[in-house]
């Protein structure tokens, strides 16, 4: 058998595949968001609306304890059901766009990782492959078994995945349940490629970036509310 694969190198061969899965899946989710996107909109502003009409009036008792406003806010019967309306519309339309991507990936993972390749586009383009225990190809079942044996993971934090870092034969959770393993496919240079170095570190910076952004987001909101910026 080859060798193990590493577990930077899955996640980068990972992490490519749920981008592409997120290509396909993305005119689908829009056409969901466009069904709700009128009542996610309106939701909002009436949800605003309120907002700043209970903190204005808070700005107006300058004797009133935080303490005493959140209570007040949290009975507060327009805030309660604009929160309440606009939580269900957000959900259903969440709950949609998970179940295409779920789909999609499901066909995506296992229809490519049975196929020949033994392989989805993501490993196969970082040099890995997926096999029975014995190296050999895995069947469709045993392929399914791994994409769905994967839920526990996501469960779990993600910690059914990140102990393939440290387990024997670089195994997740999810090879354990179905009888796999990932490794290095023939021919493939045992280092890390090149791409796969650079897609890890955009992939650090896109974060870093859109980290920064909400930060800096959020003080100026601080800044506007604290200044009286905003009505």
């Amino acid at each position: 058998m080859n060798p193990p694969a590493g577990f930077w190198r899955r996640y980068a061969a990972y992490s490519l595949d749920a981008a592409l899965v997120g290509l396909l899946a993305l005119p689908l989710c829009w056409s969901r968001y466009l069904v709700h996107r009128s009542g996610l909109l309106d939701g909002l502003a009436s949800l605003q609306r309120r907002l700043w009409e209970l903190l204005d009036s808070a700005l107006l008792r300058p004797e009133a304890t935080p303490l005493t406003l959140a209570n007040e806010w949290a009975a507060d019967p327009a805030l309660r059901a604009g929160v309440t309306t606009l939580t269900g519309t957000l959900c259903d339309l969440l709950l949609e766009a998970g179940l295409i991507y779920v789909v999609l990936a499901a066909a995506w993972f296992i229809a490519s990782e049975a196929s020949p390749w033994q392989a989805s586009p993501g490993k196969r383009i970082f040099g890995l492959r997926v096999t029975d225990m014995s190296g050999a190809r895995a069947g469709p079942g045993r392929i399914a078994g791994r994409f769905f044996g994967a839920a526990p993971s996501w469960l779990l934090l993600n910690l059914g995945h990140a102990i393939a870092a440290w387990t024997p034969g670089k195994r997740a959770l999810h090879d354990y349940l179905a009888g796999t393993r990932v490794e290095l496919a023939p021919s493939a240079p045992a280092a890390m490629p090149r791409g796969a170095r650079a897609w890890l570190w955009l992939q650090a910076a896109l974060y870093c970036g859109l980290l920064g952004f909400i930060v800096l987001r959020y003080v100026q909101l601080l800044w506007e509310v604290a200044s009286g910026g905003l009505a």
